[in-house]
């Protein structure tokens, strides 16, 4: 029995001294493969820091033309694609570089406002909160979208996570973009134009009440008082501002009642005593239109008269020659009627402009398609002619122009 036991029991020591052999050499040898990787991966970061700083040097040493210029994004055959080289990096790494930013602010001033808004899309999949790519976004939408489009988009961007400083200058823009445009639309009593501006910035903030005013005062000159009633309730209904703006509604709507002015076309000047303080345009007549000879800058432009016009409007010809917006202020995007429809144009700001041999600083024009002026180069609309108490003589084809005191 005793045999027995001892036998037993040196099996068993057996079998538990080759299984911890067993696990001793399998522990070494997973041991040795994890040291294995870590020396590798130590090796590969390694690597990977000299090239970064190699590339940090070559950075500093060379200018931005020679390390990435914008053809970069151009095919061998002219196409806008992303070069190779963009796909690679893209591919390999979420992080924006200042290559990417330098190219697309090159696409911007460039006018690739297709290709820009695709390599946007791109970039911003892969890095959300990137403020350098979202104020760029922002500067395509001011460009391509209406304005009241791009101040909504702006308001939408400022409530990200984002820093500070870029929340702030975000507060600047849409403050210049609105203020210029309201400025501008106002004082050319575009209030069609003023109501469009406001009405979504208005549904967008409808706390702000500058926005509540500036709708109501647009609603107010174009004599739709309930519009103006129902934004107006808003407001308290002592509200000095808004009060001031019923007031002016409803004595513009008592004077419509009651005015018995003779048309302008019936003005004619009797004596010449007057004919002293006014200035003869000779007219040429082709069909029912009166066309006139202006100055845009140091552009000739022959206009059409156009009294129904509230604003000066340019053909995308003279807008070509007048250089773009390098010579002129661009206001915004506004959907505007035509006498083909409603269209989508660019409402810009011309530093001087010459007409009958006066010189009017910072007329704002609309600039619209060929297919819309095809023979002239645009439309001499009320914010020139209002300046003046003016008659249209259609005997001899002139237009008498009466400076107003």
């Amino acid at each position: 029995m005793k045999k027995w036991l001892a036998v037993l029991l040196t099996l068993f020591l057996c079998v538990s001294l080759g299984i911890n052999v067993y696990l001793w050499l399998s522990l070494k040898q997973h041991n040795g493969t994890a040291y294995g990787i870590e020396a590798s991966y130590e090796h590969l970061l390694e690597d990977e820091s000299a090239l970064d700083s190699e590339a940090h040097l070559k950075g500093k040493a060379e200018p931005f033309n020679k390390r990435r210029s914008p053809t970069s994004l151009l095919n061998a055959n002219g196409a806008n694609t992303l070069s190779s080289e963009g796909e690679d990096r893209r591919s390999t790494s979420a992080q924006l570089n200042q290559y990417d930013v330098d190219s697309l602010t090159t696409l911007l001033n460039n006018g690739q406002y297709a290709l820009l808004a695709t390599e946007l899309s791109n970039f911003l999949k892969n890095d959300p909160f990137n403020e350098s790519l979202l104020l760029l976004e922002g500067e395509l939408i001011e460009l391509t979208k209406p304005l009241p489009t791009a101040l909504v988009h702006y308001y939408d961007v400022a409530e990200l996570p984002l820093s500070n400083e870029t929340l702030s200058l975000i507060d600047t823009k849409i403050a210049t973009l609105y203020q210029q445009a309201q400025t501008q639309l106002s004082q050319d009593e575009q209030w069609e134009l003023v109501a469009r501006l406001n009405e979504p910035l208005y549904q967008r903030i409808p706390d702000a009440k500058h926005y509540t005013l500036n709708l109501a005062e647009a609603y107010a000159y174009q004599q739709k008082l309930t519009l103006m009633e129902d934004v107006l309730a808003a407001l308290p209904l002592n509200d000095r501002d808004a009060n001031i703006i019923r007031d002016k509604a409803y004595e513009i709507r008592d004077m419509a009642s009651a005015d018995t002015t003779p048309n302008d076309s019936e003005i004619e000047p009797t004596s010449p005593g007057t004919a002293r303080y006014q200035t003869r345009v000779t007219l040429e007549r082709i069909g029912d239109q009166y066309r006139l000879e202006a100055k845009a800058l140091n552009q000739k432009a022959t206009m059409i008269l156009d009294t129904g016009a509230s604003t000066t409007a340019i053909s995308s010809r003279l807008f070509a020659r007048l250089g773009r917006m390098r010579n002129l202020t661009f206001i915004g995007n506004f959907n505007v009627r035509t006498a083909s429809g409603t269209i989508e144009a660019s409402l810009v700001q011309i530093p001087r402009f010459y007409f009958a041999g006066y010189e009017f600083n910072d007329v704002s024009a609309i600039v619209l398609p060929e297919d819309a002026l095809p023979d002239t180069d645009g439309l001499l609309g009320m914010n020139v002619l209002g300046e003046f108490d003016f008659a249209i003589l259609p005997k001899t084809n002139e237009l008498i122009l009466s400076e107003r005191n």
